[in-house]
């Protein structure tokens, strides 16, 4: 309901979220200090509202903070599924505009195959490992401040379609003039009728 920059001011060593598989824990503190050193990325690289990025990555722990990063930067996200051959990941990455790649290292064969393609990717990153062709996603956040950049707004994601029917389709919102944290009235409505709280 409220978002993680709220949770990282009452409670900072909470877990925002335990992953499965491994145990990595990243609490709302981690969540909020490397989304604001993702978004301080983003503008470092030119990145302003309205642009758009790509996210081909498995299950991992760096994924919210990306979200995050980009949400808070005013900037459109569309996560690709891992399992797109090169030629449909292609084929988003051009529709949706994306002028930045973010892949999980063991994604090593759709990585490599997407090198060289799409001209408006100007700037490709690897997460949980090193990649040919692909800069270090941790190196680069890191060496970025993790306070809050001067100009939030409020980003969103991309979504697409399946394309069982032919290309995939993107679903393209317009990005409001509101603040990172505003709640959408569909949440506004969920808060209401099933009398969600801060937890």
């Amino acid at each position: 309901m409220y978002h993680p920059c709220h949770h990282a001011l009452a409670t900072p060593d909470k877990p925002a979220y335990i992953m499965a598989r491994s145990g990595e824990t990243v609490t709302y503190r981690q969540l909020e200090d490397r989304s604001n050193q993702g978004a301080h990325l983003f503008r470092s690289l030119g990145l302003k509202r309205g642009d758009s990025i790509a996210l081909m990555m498995d299950n991992n722990a760096r994924y919210y903070e990306i979200c995050f990063a980009a949400q808070r930067s005013g900037l459109l996200y569309t996560a690709m599924s891992s399992r797109l051959s090169t030629q449909e990941a292609e084929y988003i990455l051009d529709d949706c505009g994306a002028k930045l790649l973010i892949v999980s290292s063991s994604l090593e064969a759709q990585a490599a195959g997407l090198l060289g393609k799409n001209p408006q990717v100007h700037a490709r990153y690897s997460v949980n490992g090193a990649l040919p062709g692909y800069a270090s996603w941790e190196s680069a956040r890191d060496a970025q401040p993790v306070t809050r950049i001067a100009d939030e707004s409020a980003g969103r994601d991309m979504l697409y379609s399946s394309g069982t029917t032919g290309r995939p389709k993107g679903v393209k919102t317009e990005l409001l003039d509101e603040a990172i944290d505003a709640v959408s009235r569909l949440m506004a409505i969920s808060t209401k009728l099933y009398g969600l709280e801060r937890s």
